[in-house]
């Protein structure tokens, strides 16, 4: 296979956002010092990766065929089926031995007590409106201003406060500490800023389906100035903060920041007619830069 066709097969069929979340995953491990659970990591970048994949699989075959990305689902149509029995086959298996503990704590505990378990995979799962992407109108999408918060949510939930819980006693409510806190909103907000900047690819489609997403809203002009700007000076606050008040050195505090500064570069390089493929690599590629750097930060103060 030509680096053309492996650089679409890493993109397009997702196997790169499992990896950002592989990264992502073990930044929280290390930063907020929780036990090595490899096998619930597996399971969350496989169950990611089926679930993206899922989703193209099912819009493909209604959507304009404009998109790269949508032509290329339709022409390896059979071996994505094909990798989503098998992956699915491996995803049964690795959860077997979770399904016992599972039911354990969900039925010991109220929901309330563990709503990380099934909060961020509903809300996943409202964001298409249901198991069939594409084919229901009632979906969380619909809502152009939420689509990014609903983004971000499900990925720092699932990055960072699902492994914290399954960390903890089975038999205690789930309840965050402040340094779990701390970077659940710090992600959240990297995140929604990186939804806002994927909107930006969206723009002629989601006019013409009137979503009003923030690009739209206040016009991809203002949305640097506007939102990913406020966005990079609070999360840059927040990954500070912490140096301040522990008397760890504000130097390396600051190679936090650099994931921030790196977002406001990315959002001046981006308008509509940007391909789809170069946004897959600049945007979705600061998520495992950003765990690169908190990894790095975290080890050099501690």
């Amino acid at each position: 296979m030509s680096s053309s066709g492996f650089t679409r097969l890493l993109f397009y069929s997702n196997l790169f956002y499992a990896f950002c979340l592989f990264t992502l995953l073990l930044q929280t491990s290390i930063v907020l010092d929780l036990p090595p659970q490899p096998q619930l990591f597996l399971i969350l970048c496989i169950a990611t990766l089926l679930f993206y994949t899922h989703a193209y699989l099912s819009s493909a075959p209604t959507a304009t065929p404009t998109d790269d990305r949508i032509i290329w689902y339709r022409k390896n149509r059979r071996f994505l089926i094909s990798s989503q029995l098998i992956l699915s086959g491996v995803l049964l298996f690795l959860s077997l031995p979770f399904l016992l503990p599972l039911a354990g704590r969900l039925f010991t505990l109220p929901p309330s007590s563990n709503w990380p378990a099934w909060l961020f995979p509903l809300l996943a799962l409202l964001y298409y409106g249901g198991i069939q992407p594409g084919h229901s109108r009632m979906n969380l999408r619909q809502y152009g201003w939420i689509k990014p918060i609903i983004i971000a949510l499900v990925w720092s939930g699932c990055s960072v406060l699902i492994p914290f819980w399954w960390s903890q006693p089975p038999t205690t409510p789930f309840i965050p500490s402040p340094s779990v806190l701390l970077l659940f909103t710090q992600q959240t907000l990297f995140f929604t800023a990186i939804g806002m900047l994927f909107d930006i690819k969206d723009f002629d489609a989601d006019h013409n389906q009137q979503l009003k997403t923030w690009a739209i809203r206040i016009g991809m002009e203002n949305l640097l100035v506007r939102l990913i700007i406020p966005i990079s000076i609070t999360g840059s606050v927040l990954e500070i903060l912490p140096s301040l008040q522990t008397g760890y050195p504000p130097a390396a505090a600051l190679l936090n920041c650099i994931p921030w500064v790196l977002l406001i570069f990315a959002c001046r390089s981006l308008n509509r007619n940007t391909p789809v493929l170069f946004y897959l690599w600049l945007i979705d590629g600061l998520l495992p830069v950003k765990a690169l750097f908190g990894i790095s930060a975290h080890l050099l103060t501690h």
